[in-house]
């Protein structure tokens, strides 16, 4: 595996393509590694960072593990019940601003579906 980070390694790429220094077969090579290519859109990054705050603003002494059964357990009990109520609002409502549940709205907002317990677990790192 390379040492070069993964956007230096594309900028590379880009130059050598605009400069016209590929060879045919390195051109189809790259071609086929993009068509291959699975980025994360940047709406689940966007997801995944809230996550992270999520579990670092309001489950910060718990376990990795049990932050993300928390997190993931409070997700579809809201997304069950209060979000079906606040999912039209354009900001968060104040009445859970700065709470859990204000972290849950951020969530759904960024991708209006609950998140399963195996994937917050991959998100916060276990």
């Amino acid at each position: 595996m390379s040492a070069t980070p993964p956007s230096a390694e594309l900028a590379r790429i880009a130059e050598a393509i605009e400069a016209g220094d590929l060879t045919a077969e390195q051109r189809r090579k790259f071609a086929q590694a993009l068509r291959e290519l699975r980025l994360a859109p940047a709406r689940f990054t966007e997801r995944d960072e809230l996550i992270l705050a999520a579990r670092r603003t309001f489950f910060s002494k718990l376990s990795a593990r049990q932050a993300a059964t928390e997190i993931a357990t409070g997700l579809a009990r809201y997304a069950a019940t209060a979000w079906l109520r606040d999912r039209t609002a354009e900001v968060c409502p104040d009445r859970i601003a700065g709470h859990v549940n204000g972290a849950y709205w951020r969530i759904l907002k960024s991708v209006p579906r609950p998140v399963c317990r195996e994937k917050i677990r991959k998100i916060v790192g276990i």
